[in-house]
């Protein structure tokens, strides 16, 4: 009986010891850390779901960090070293993105890694942030989480295709359409225009000489002479900088190489 007395304590004691490490090691796995609290459980393990059935299908970590503060740190820096430090990525380049966003300073950052430093070009990183910000500047804090991350599918999709990216007619599919619909209407309507004016047999004439009296029509020639002139000239203001794009790549304290950027919403 004292022996196994002895061995249940011993037990307890050794999982109070590694309780911490075990602790520690499901925050790392963990791809929506939400320390704002700003998801419900729910929408936190419906983005969790959508997190593993891409990172299952490409082999990409994504992860979403809310802080409310992160005291004096760059916000970019701070995106960096998490990803980093918690072992995030796949594969030897650390493949994966992590979101960030600061809620007392109302900071979003997207840091990259490994071959997302390259699939999230310009266009594709400009739409990240304009699709998260629009949601988070209404507070709809689970939209703007999922369109990160259905972003992110489409981005990953293409990149399987032979690593097509992202550009300006996937952005503006929609506006490219109706301009190639006016672009045909324009060239419909001058080609039918063309066709009209061949058929007409009968034409007006374009001198008014035929309709005049002779003689009735006298013009008399006048002139102003201005002597002097004055010009005024106002400096243009400079142009400053009008991003919050932290841009890339670049290195983290870790050594790793990141891209992404950050921007107010």
């Amino acid at each position: 009986m004292k022996i196994n007395l002895l061995k249940f304590n011993f037990l307890f004691f050794f999982v109070l010891l590694a309780l911490p490490v075990f602790q520690q090691q499901a925050a790392a796995q963990s791809r929506v850390v939400d320390n704002a609290g700003l998801l419900s459980a729910g929408e936190a393990q419906r983005l969790s779901s959508l997190i593993s059935a891409i990172a299952s299908e490409y082999r990409f970590d994504l992860v979403i960090v809310t802080e409310r503060n992160i005291g004096s740190i760059s916000p970019v820096a701070y995106a960096d070293d998490y990803f980093d430090n918690n072992g995030y990525g796949f594969g030897a380049g650390r493949d994966g993105c992590v979101l960030l966003q600061v809620t007392d300073t109302r900071d979003i950052i997207i840091s990259t890694s490994g071959s997302g430093v390259s699939i999230l070009n310009a266009s594709a990183e400009n739409k990240v942030f304009n699709d998260v910000i629009k949601r988070l500047r209404t507070n709809n804090y689970y939209e703007a989480y999922n369109s990160f991350l259905e972003n992110w599918r489409e981005f990953l999709a293409l990149d399987a295709k032979g690593g097509r990216r992202f550009n300006f007619f996937h952005q503006y599919n929609v506006i490219v359409m109706i301009i190639a619909w006016l672009i045909s209407f324009g060239i419909g309507f001058i080609v039918v225009a063309s066709w009209k004016s061949n058929m007409n047999t009968v034409f007006a004439k374009t001198q008014a000489a035929a309709y005049a009296v002779p003689g009735s029509l006298n013009f008399s020639e006048k002139s102003d002479t201005f002597l002097y002139s004055t010009v005024a000239k106002t400096p243009r203001a400079s142009g400053g900088s009008s991003g919050g794009n932290a841009g890339g790549p670049r290195v983290s304290s870790s050594g790793n190489s990141h891209g992404g950027g950050g921007r107010k919403y």
